[in-house]
């Protein structure tokens, strides 16, 4: 069967031919199928959003990114309304997708996936937070680690490490005490002692780069909170 074949039962074929033809161009590796691809995340079944997005993992990745680009509006809005289904295998590759085309209006809604009932969703909303790198999102990101009962502890543990170790360039002195002080919280509980002291020791790396562009004048933080910080880059 000819490639512009498989295609064509993508777009328009039943469940069972979608989900092959998702495959077979996968196997095939050609790139004038990746838009078809991209479009097919949005399937209503989710076998064949599945089989798709496996598919452009085998694609020339700078040809599904702009692709993903193109589309990224659209497939945004989809899979924030997708976080909200009643079937959590659904709601979990959402996240999932979210996290991979780094989708930062979807920070808010997947905010609130970290609270999901089930863990598979709760840890692909704590791999896409850590990768769209908002220091913000890391008070909510610690109290899902402090709070999960389950076993999604060590991958929330992960994406917060992810997240500090790609802080932006341009990352503020206030934005780092911020992330100092939260990251305190950790030790507080029982288990996570050390992961508090690697955080610590990667934000005090930061801070040892970011040294040119502030003045500490008083150093006693955070003990008494009396920090006043004079910016002079």
């Amino acid at each position: 069967m000819q490639m512009n074949e498989y295609i064509k039962f993508l777009k328009e074929g039943n469940s069972q031919e979608r989900l092959n033809a998702a495959k077979k161009l996968g196997e095939m590796k050609y790139n004038d199928a990746v838009e078809v691809l991209v479009l097919s995340l949005m399937d209503r079944e989710l076998s064949v959003r599945r089989a798709s997005w496996t598919a452009l993992e085998h694609m020339e990745q700078k040809s599904v990114h702009r692709i993903i680009k193109r589309y990224q509006s659209i497939l945004s809005s989809f899979f924030i309304d997708e976080l909200k289904s009643s079937y959590w295998p659904v709601r979990s590759f959402a996240a999932r997708i979210l996290g991979k085309i780094r989708e930062r209006a979807a920070i808010v809604a997947l905010l609130e996936a970290l609270d999901d009932r089930e863990g598979y969703v709760r840890y692909f909303a704590a791999e896409a937070l850590g990768k769209l790198g908002e220091p913000y999102v890391l008070p909510y990101m610690v109290k899902s680690l402090i709070d999960d009962l389950g076993n999604t502890r060590t991958y929330v543990a992960d994406s917060i490490k992810y997240l500090i170790l790609n802080l932006p360039d341009n990352i503020t002195p206030e934005d780092l005490m911020f992330l100092e002080e939260t990251l305190k919280k950790i030790k507080e509980h029982n288990g996570h002692e050390e992961l508090s002291k690697l955080f610590k020791k990667i934000i005090e790396e930061k801070k040892t780069e970011k040294v040119k562009d502030f003045v500490i004048i008083k150093d006693n933080y955070p003990e008494d909170r009396q920090v006043e910080i004079i910016c002079t880059g």
